[in-house]
């Protein structure tokens, strides 16, 4: 199972200056600087930030196909899906300074990483085992408008010490995995036999102690 994309609108408009003092001065007046990158070309754009950063803040990750309308001062405006393939964001101050767009070609799939999250009941961790997540996304291809938001792996039949590998992800038939190898997603641990006999001489000699002192102050 994927998880569709959620609408998102961004404005912009087409910047008509370029270099560092450019930049700076649009910091100053609450803007930042963005390139949209794609087949018709590269534009240099700038957008309010605080409102761009709210927008952002509701998306569920960076991969998602935003609404992005950019304005230009002689009146010839633009408007469409673009890719987020880029965030910059201040060292310490909740505040973006910098964002690329990418505009997907519409005969030609993108190569990303998708997020992944479980669904079902897992027996292992019932069983006292923990699940753990090895990686959190995975490369696949698709085109733009097929990008899930994320993709869904059963974990209802893991037991401890078992493994969900990333050819065991089921995808659908628009979404190709990109990677030849195949390595672990998630996995079910749990304590190991060596442990448990380490933590029993532990407790053993925790209570050989307790006996101790109890004798000890019974003399």
């Amino acid at each position: 199972m994927v998880g569709t994309m959620s609408e998102n609108t961004l404005n912009a408009t087409l910047r008509t200056t370029q270099g560092k003092s450019s930049t700076q001065l649009i910091r100053r007046n609450g803007k930042i600087p963005a390139i949209l990158y794609g087949p018709r070309g590269n534009f240099s754009l700038e957008m309010d930030e605080e409102s761009t950063r709210q927008s952002l803040e509701k998306l569920n990750n960076i991969h998602e196909l935003v609404h992005l309308k950019i304005n230009d001062s002689s009146g010839e405006n633009w408007e469409g899906k673009v890719l987020l393939k880029e965030i910059q964001k201040h060292s310490y101050k909740n505040k973006l300074i910098h964002l690329d767009f990418l505009e997907p070609s519409k005969d030609k799939p993108l190569n990303i990483n998708i997020q992944i999250r479980e669904k079902g009941e897992c027996p292992g961790v019932k069983e006292g085992g923990v699940l753990q997540y090895v990686v959190r996304e995975i490369p696949v291809s698709c085109m733009a408008d097929k990008i899930p938001q994320y993709i869904e792996v059963d974990v209802s039949t893991l037991r401890i010490g078992q493994t969900l590998k990333v050819q065991d992800v089921p995808l659908p038939e628009e979404i190709q995995l990109k990677t030849q190898q195949n390595f672990p997603v998630i996995s079910v641990v749990g304590r190991t036999k060596a442990l448990d006999e380490e933590v029993s001489e532990v407790e053993e000699g925790l209570e050989e102690g307790q006996e101790a002192e109890e004798t000890e102050a019974e003399e």
